[in-house]
């Protein structure tokens, strides 16, 4: 009888949890659904980007889990030594933009230079309500793929996580 009450109850707290979406098995960091890219300055010279959407992100130091969907936007500034690998990436972030297509971008993990032993911890970023002030994150090391588009079969979790970013976006 006990065995069968800890198993309820803990099958009831993971119900009713709401800040995991699922663990993860692939690589991508960012799950969205673009609405709308902006760069600043300029088109011409980006040196920040605002991307407006809805995102599914990792929770911090997780070990594979991922926060609800959540509409808003996400601000990246450029890490000099990336510079033109993002801006390229940028601009395909752009292209999606408005097609209401989901897709994935940046690494999972990130190396975790705070530790003297090399070690890795899930990416860190704050989707920010549409009003709300921000400072601008450093864009997180690109997904080796790309920008991933659906069908990727490296990723299991792909098409469950983006039904999850339309229903989001229906809202």
């Amino acid at each position: 009888m006990r065995a069968s009450s800890a198993i309820l109850s803990v099958c009831a707290i993971l119900a009713l949890s709401t800040t995991v979406v699922m663990a993860k098995r692939g690589s991508i960091g960012i799950y969205a659904i673009v609405d709308k890219v902006e760069f600043q300055p300029s088109e011409e010279s980006p040196e920040r980007i605002l991307i407006r959407g809805v995102f599914v992100v990792p929770v911090p130091m997780s070990s594979g889990d991922y926060r609800p969907p959540a509409r808003g936007y996400l601000y990246f500034s450029i890490p000099p030594a990336m510079a033109e690998v993002v801006k390229q990436e940028w601009r395909e972030l752009k292209a999606f933009a408005g097609t209401g297509e989901g897709i994935g971008f940046a690494q999972y993990w990130e190396a975790n230079s705070a530790d003297s032993e090399p070690s890795s911890e899930s990416l860190r970023v704050r989707v920010h309500r549409d009003g709300e002030a921000a400072v601008p994150d450093v864009y997180p090391q690109p997904n080796a793929k790309g920008i991933v588009e659906a069908g990727d079969k490296a990723d299991p979790d792909f098409e469950k996580i983006v039904a999850q970013l339309r229903n989001a976006a229906r809202d």
